[in-house]
């Protein structure tokens, strides 16, 4: 069993034709990015970092990973951290057979947040797509980023696109949401 990794060491995990994610730590935190192949230019989806000072940070603040495989072929990155007023936790899962990536979000609390985010910067060419929060078809497979179920609100704007609740709680309380990462059909 591989112990939790804590302030340094890079990870990696290849997605084969779902891209590789690759955390790395920069800070006080993992930032994080799938890195997909491409005939012509760059494609990938890096995450947004906020500084230690901000309350409600861009991105959940990991600084804890740890990996895990499972028997039917799933991967998994789990991640904790905290920042500001809250305690944060992820799940990056590696679904084969679906050809996607299921990124579940929470963050807990102890007052009302102003805002919850897990933010990304998209390089390639990204488009709203539709139902869709964005799709790129300069990958070697096109690729969509959309929220998983209604929950989750997403917006894209100068290739920035941004995940959060659909709606604040108004109290401390956990609240959660999740996106997913795909191969377009």
């Amino acid at each position: 069993m591989s112990k939790p990794q804590r302030g340094g060491e890079p990870l990696v995990l290849s997605g084969n034709g779902l891209g590789d994610l690759a955390f790395d730590w920069a800070g006080d935190r993992y930032h994080h990015a799938w890195h997909f192949a491409s005939s012509n230019g760059k494609v990938s989806v890096m995450s947004v970092e906020s500084g230690s000072e901000v309350p409600w940070p861009a991105s959940p603040p990991l600084q804890q990973i740890h990996r895990q495989s499972f028997a039917d072929g799933r991967e998994v990155v789990f991640g904790v951290g905290m920042a500001g007023r809250g305690h944060w936790s992820a799940s990056f899962t590696l679904i084969p057979d679906l050809k996607c990536w299921i990124v579940e979000l929470a963050c807990r609390a102890s007052v009302a947040p102003e805002t919850l985010l897990n933010s990304y910067r998209l390089q390639g060419t990204w488009q709203i797509d539709g139902t869709c929060a964005a799709r790129c078809d300069q990958a070697t497979q096109p690729l969509r980023l959309e929220a998983a179920g209604p929950s989750t609100s997403t917006r894209l704007s100068d290739n920035l696109l941004t995940f959060s609740p659909q709606q604040l709680t108004s109290a401390a309380a956990t609240q959660q949401w999740a996106f997913k990462l795909m191969v377009d059909a």
